[in-house]
């Protein structure tokens, strides 16, 4: 059965020179340099983790960008994929369109064990495909019953009511359902491979040859070459939080950032050893100002264990440090004088009717109380969408500003990523130690 909606991976080479020599004296003739490739077993342990692709343009979504991540859970495989507008590197604050799709995976026969070929039979279900348009441009094209988006799997589906950031199920409508193949059996092939990249070993998904020679289940016969995905690597800690001058109280001054995209927030980071605590206050103003109790809308607590890694570019204007962040606990407080205004919000919000962009809500939970920190550490959606027990790649740059104080810079979240999704520019804003 040939797979439509493919996984879309961006283009690596692998290859691993294996040279040999050969005696004979003066007519020693060296042998044909044979390519090898290192493979490893494609088991659910050595698919668990992240995926990302690189970015590149999308075949699925005509004139856009695209790239994917594909997280591996148990029998579960998870893929997001992000449309961005065309020739910008994929930078997150020009992303136009994203889609997820959930699919059970089933391991199958390994094929020509041992040799460069080798490869796992694969049968992928998926079983919910959404889409959220992250633009206005996005949202109503998607509302327009008479876009099809050149005949992509991307458009409306004949709905009315896209909304900007809301996720939207296509289960219930049968060409989606077609489109997207939910819940029919598509076969595939599957290998992993190892591949340098910066000095780092990676395992490399590469996946079959779509549309082309197929065997009798439907299946790809051939590895394609050009088709690859590269496993996330953590951060490998090499000095501590002291060594680095983090240690202390940072605080940025009040500004929009991640976590809402009109609240205002007043957030601050303290760094004791491994550990470090964040504290964000949410405000009602779309200025940014947030010297006003009144306005204060809710708190959040995060707690996380960090990893401090290499110092990239050192002595250089763009140089800066790798940190892992593991988010371990995250406790939302509504805030007292404010609290009749928030608490329906927070009683209702689950994954569907609260924005990507709005990352702090009631994820289904109910119950909030006037002043009371309520735990989400262990709620399924919190923990997907805010990456709880999961290290995130960042990076950081401390610097002396004018009068002598110090000013922390983490990574751009809108910014790029690298292959291991950690941020490759620094915020615009950076807060200042205390």
């Amino acid at each position: 059965m040939a797979l439509k909606n493919k996984l879309q991976l961006a283009t690596f080479f692998i290859s691993m020179v294996m040279l040999t020599g050969c005696g004979g004296g003066d007519s020693a003739v060296t042998p044909a340099v044979t390519p090898a490739v290192v493979t490893t077993p494609v088991t659910i342990q050595s698919l668990e983790g992240s995926w990302r692709t690189a970015c590149q343009a999308s075949k699925a979504l005509d004139g856009y960008d695209q790239q994917d991540i594909v997280t591996f859970k148990g029998n579960t495989r998870t893929t997001t994929k992000f449309f961005y507008t065309r020739n910008t590197n994929c930078k997150h604050s020009a992303e136009v369109l994203r889609e997820r799709e959930v699919a059970g995976i089933e391991l199958g026969a390994v094929v020509t064990p041992g040799t460069n070929t080798s490869h796992t039979k694969i049968n992928i279900t998926p079983t919910k495909v959404m889409l959220a348009p992250m633009n206005s441009t996005l949202e109503a094209l998607l509302n327009n019953t008479g876009h099809t988006s050149m005949q992509s799997i991307y458009n409306g589906y004949g709905l009315t009511n896209w909304k900007i950031f809301l996720w939207k199920d296509l289960f219930s409508i049968d060409a989606a359902k077609t489109n997207f193949k939910i819940n029919q059996v598509v076969p595939d092939i599957w290998q992993i491979s190892e591949k340098m990249v910066d000095g780092q070993s990676h395992k490399v998904l590469k996946i079959g040859v779509q549309g082309g020679n197929l065997d009798s289940d439907g299946r790809p016969i051939v590895l394609a070459t050009s088709i690859t995905a590269i496993q996330q690597n953590k951060t490998t800690s090499t000095q501590t939080a002291q060594a680095a001058g983090l240690i202390g109280k940072w605080t940025y001054p009040c500004r929009h950032a991640k976590g809402h995209p009109s609240n205002v927030q007043r957030k601050s980071l303290d760094f004791e050893g491994n550990k470090l605590i964040t504290a964000i206050d949410f405000y009602t103003s779309s200025q940014p100002i947030c010297d006003s109790d009144a306005k204060r809308l809710y708190q959040v607590k995060i707690e996380a264990d960090i990893v401090l890694g290499k110092v990239i570019n050192k002595g250089e204007t763009n140089e800066h440090t790798q940190i892992g962040i593991k988010t371990t606990k995250v406790e939302i407080m509504l805030d007292p004088l404010f609290f009749m205004g928030i608490v329906s919000h927070f009683n209702e919000a689950n994954f569907y009717n609260t924005g990507i962009t709005d990352i702090y809500s009631g994820y289904g939970q109910t119950g909030w109380q006037r002043g009371k920190w309520k735990d989400i550490s262990g709620v399924p959606d919190a923990i997907k969408k805010l990456n709880i027990g999961t290290q995130v790649p960042d990076i950081f740059k401390i610097s002396t500003v004018t009068g002598g104080g110090k000013e922390l810079k983490m990574g751009d979240y809108q910014g790029t990523f690298d292959i291991n999704g950690r941020a490759m520019s620094l915020e615009a804003k950076g807060a200042t130690l205390q």
